[in-house]
């Protein structure tokens, strides 16, 4: 399934991007749940027959600047020590270099993105993990602008600095509340079987 916008310069809504994913003939199997401003949706992963599968949460809010992707496992040892990870405690997924050539926007379907970036990473993976050689390519953006540029900034954009850098921490705030809920989640149903 691949739902494009109506033009190649509209954003898709949530509505559009949520849809993108949970019809995703690579993710549709799971499950989540559509807001106003977000979503998360939660799907098991194979990237090849002889793979193992993965739980996967791809969680979005509309004042973040992309979809953040994790593994839920209760067993990060190995995972941890992958190339290309934001975050090793949470198994965050590198998928693609913001201001590179591969990149996501609001205009993409999750589903020609996202996922099938996410399953990439999951092959190259499990390549990695036999040959301890990233073959999956890529790069990790620059550090952040510091406190230094941020005083070169007129007024009236320090104003618009702060305002956007306040959406920001409020988008992760939530995207971190839905990733303890969902590992809590996985947690559980692991612990039954």
């Amino acid at each position: 399934m691949s739902i494009k916008s109506v033009s190649k310069y509209q954003n898709l809504s949530i509505v559009e991007m949520y849809n993108s994913i949970s019809m995703c003939h690579l993710s549709k199997h799971g499950y989540g749940h559509l807001g106003k401003n977000s979503f998360y949706w939660v799907y098991d992963a194979q990237p090849s027959a002889l793979s193992d599968v993965y739980r996967i949460l791809v969680i979005y809010h509309k004042d973040y600047y992309s979809p953040a992707v994790y593994i839920l496992s209760d067993d990060i040892s190995q995972l941890s020590k992958a190339p290309h990870l934001y975050d090793r405690e949470k198994i965050k997924l590198c998928l693609y270099y913001p201001t590179g050539n591969k990149k996501w926007t609001r205009r993409d379907s999750l589903c020609n993105t996202i996922v099938a970036w996410t399953y990439l990473w999951l092959y190259f993976y499990e390549e990695w993990l036999y040959s301890k050689e990233w073959k999956g390519g890529g790069i990790h953006p620059p550090p952040k602008v510091d406190e230094v540029e941020e005083k070169k900034l007129s007024p009236l954009k320090k104003i618009r600095a702060q305002k956007k850098k306040k959406r920001n921490t409020n988008a992760l705030n939530y995207i971190n509340r839905i990733y303890k809920k969902s590992m809590l989640e996985y947690l559980k149903t692991k612990d039954k079987s």
